[in-house]
């Protein structure tokens, strides 16, 4: 009975590994969202500095644009109320933060196309209007 329950989780052990070392399309990402931020590195280009501002209820901008092959870092703070932002076409998101916190975002931006972001901490009366989109062009 021992060696079944060890051999049973042993196999269990080896499917995690596995899964844990599997890569995604747009490269090896840490997503810790207790952490200040989000960090996925591949092949780094030329950098793209982003500074995102969360209010209540806009961000200072609606798109961002970079090209494809820059390594971009977003810089996100709130000026007021608690925020975060989730990117879901890229896999990230950077979890909660409140005024005068900052939490970056960073990758290789090594997909065109456009991607959605909006606000995933429920913020209020005006939370749904919380969107931007970031565009990789070509």
């Amino acid at each position: 009975m021992n060696k079944l329950i060890l051999g049973i989780l042993s196999i269990a052990l080896v499917a995690l590994f596995i899964t844990g070392c599997g890569n995604n399309s747009v490269g090896n990402a840490v997503t810790d969202l207790e952490s200040s931020s989000v960090v996925i590195t591949e092949n780094q280009g030329p950098v793209k500095d982003i500074n995102i501002e969360a209010y209540n209820w806009n961000f200072n901008q609606d798109d961002v644009v970079v090209n494809k092959g820059d390594h971009v870092v977003l810089h996100i703070t709130s000026k007021e109320g608690t925020h975060g932002i989730m990117i879901p076409g890229l896999g990230l998101s950077t979890g909660e933060f409140s005024p005068g916190e900052e939490k970056i975002i960073e990758f290789d931006a090594d997909e065109a196309g456009s991607f959605d972001y909006f606000c995933n901490v429920p913020c209020g009366s005006g939370h749904k209007s919380m969107r931007g989109q970031l565009v990789v062009e070509e």
